[in-house]
């Protein structure tokens, strides 16, 4: 390349570079020129003034608003009215602050804010679930499964023998048209018993799964229902058609989340089976008949059917000589319990298991009606973590898994107003005509959420 070459491409090169950096200024100053007359030419500047304001001391205007209800049973003490400075734009809309309450009376621990930040709670903490519960799924509750063990699997007759009743007048019994029609009837409790040992034994559903479940099934969220007619259980079911009272099993399934960290222990009885296994152990037992106490050389053995064999039961317990029940102790003088409290001597303490908060155990809870005739059971839990049991005339928490609570009105209604599968009603009472009469004890309204969880 000649030097008169090289000293034009020099220049080229110089000129490109002079060329390119006039393009690059212009556009910032461009770009500059429009946000400067954006910013401040078109938007101006809109001075901002604040003044205080201090509302007055004089309750605000009155509220419809519902009251929520409180999620644990701790109380807080009496808070302190406190009026503070509130900062608000001179051009906002006025607005009426009533006084805020605050308490000041002492430190606030989330420990006693039991709330649950945990994103599996499905439908939320529902109020359904009464009675045998609701059929609806969902709102924190445990499923039921309905068991007849007079029946297979298909409908026809098991191997437990049963009788066709009559009526009180020794008649045959006959339906609306006056057609005669079979009621099978446990004819041999004991023959139960040997069939029920084989479930209670392990609680493995295989072991329920050759007899007639129902294809409704129930959602429950407490268990506590008062002495009502064993035809309430097909009849909460829909079954009733295909069923007959006594000789079926109710078995509730799920996992519940600890509410903290402690010892407890369930409290309940049933009529005539109340069982709860937690945590894969069996922790309670209760009730008139236990069929994993049956023993065919001893038939009596898980027979509790009046003061002397509750007595000989006990004392079994106390002596050592049943080993799946130490522990266990009896709860006297429920006086709303009656026949329950003359039978049974009131409510039986299962055995102490530890949790820890927010872990999940699996549940089940099994309540059983054999010969027919008064059907109830009602369970609580008692927090034994400080070591202080609950004395006599102190009431028990309710074990739930939501925030609903049962209500003596509403369960006097629900069972006496029960339908049937014909859509009939029928009042499952049992030798009642109020409210008042319900053969339940008391507990506490605010007591501890085990949220059941999926």
């Amino acid at each position: 390349m000649s030097d008169e070459a090289l000293r034009a491409l020099k220049r080229n090169a110089l000129m490109s570079n002079l060329v390119s950096f006039g393009v690059c200024a212009g556009l910032l100053l461009l770009f500059g020129s429009i946000l400067y007359f954006t910013v401040m030419i078109i938007q101006g500047e809109i001075p901002a003034e604040f003044i205080s304001y201090v509302p007055p001391t004089e309750d605000g205007p009155p509220t419809n608003a519902p009251v929520s209800k409180e999620l644990t049973s701790k109380s807080v003490s009496t808070s302190t009215d406190i009026a503070p400075s509130v900062i608000v734009a001179q051009n906002a809309v006025g607005a009426v602050a009533a006084p805020v309450s605050i308490d000041t009376t002492g430190d606030i621990s989330f420990d006693q804010i039991d709330i649950s930040m945990d994103m599996d709670l499905g439908e939320g903490l529902g109020e359904a679930g009464a009675g045998l519960g609701s059929s609806t799924a969902g709102g924190s509750a445990l499923e039921g499964t309905f068991y007849d063990l007079k029946m297979t699997r298909n409908g026809a007759p098991s191997k437990i023998p049963t009788v066709t009743t009559k009526d009180k007048d020794g008649k045959p019994l006959v339906d609306a048209n006056g057609k005669p029609f079979k009621r099978l009837q446990v004819k041999d409790q004991h023959a139960f018993a040997r069939e029920a040992k084989k479930f209670f034994r392990s609680w493995s559903p295989s072991a329920l799964s050759s007899y007639y479940q129902s294809p409704q099934k129930l959602y429950a969220s407490s268990f506590y229902v008062p002495m009502s007619r064993d035809a309430y259980g097909p009849i909460s079911f829909q079954c009733d058609d295909v069923c007959q009272p006594g000789g079926w099993i109710v078995v509730y399934r799920g996992r519940v989340r600890a509410p903290k960290t402690g010892k407890f222990r369930f409290v309940g009885t049933g009529d005539d089976y109340l069982g709860v296994r937690f945590n894969n152990k069996v922790v309670l037992e209760a009730g008139y008949r236990i069929p994993s106490l049956y023993d065919e050389k001893n038939q009596r053995a898980w027979w509790v059917s009046g003061m002397g064999d509750r007595d000989r039961h006990w004392a079994a317990i106390k002596a050592g000589k049943l080993k799946d029940f130490e522990g266990y102790e009896l709860i006297p003088f429920i006086k709303e319990l009656k026949e329950w409290n003359s039978d049974l001597g009131g409510l039986t303490a299962g055995k102490v298991f530890e949790v820890k908060e927010g872990e999940v155990y699996p549940i089940q809870i099994a309540v059983s009606e054999i010969p027919g005739g008064g059907f109830g059971f009602m369970l609580f839990i008692e927090d034994l973590t400080d070591g202080k049991k609950v004395k006599p005339g102190q009431k028990f928490d309710l074990f739930r898994t939501n925030f609903s609570s049962p209500d003596r009105k509403e369960l006097f209604d629900l069972i006496s107003k029960a339908k049937n599968k014909k859509g009939q009603t029928v009042n499952c009472l049992f030798r009642i005509s109020k409210p008042e009469q319900l053969n339940a004890p008391p507990f506490n309204e605010d007591s501890p959420i085990w949220t059941a969880v999926p």
